[in-house]
């Protein structure tokens, strides 16, 4: 799995992975999304489990990143006060 982002603070790591193991006949969801909470206190956990996955399309994985890129542009160009 390729970590993509780390944040530390909230103990939260991001990973996509795109995997032909991942690909069932009818379904074209075949890239993974994992959400992971590496030594979480229980205080702190956001999940019940240490990792929570899911798979989506290349359509919706096109989609988020497209998101994700709007977003990081929106808060780039916007004064911070």
């Amino acid at each position: 799995m390729e970590t993509i982002i780390e944040v530390p603070e909230n103990n939260i790591r991001i990973g996509i992975e795109f995997s032909e193991l991942n690909r069932e006949e009818g379904f074209d969801d075949d890239i993974r999304i994992s959400l992971s909470e590496p030594a979480p206190t229980e205080r702190r956990r956001l999940f019940r489990g240490d990792e929570v996955s899911f798979l989506v399309t290349p359509a919706q994985a096109k989609k988020l990143g497209h998101a994700l890129l709007d977003a990081a542009e929106e808060s780039r160009n916007t004064p911070r006060e």
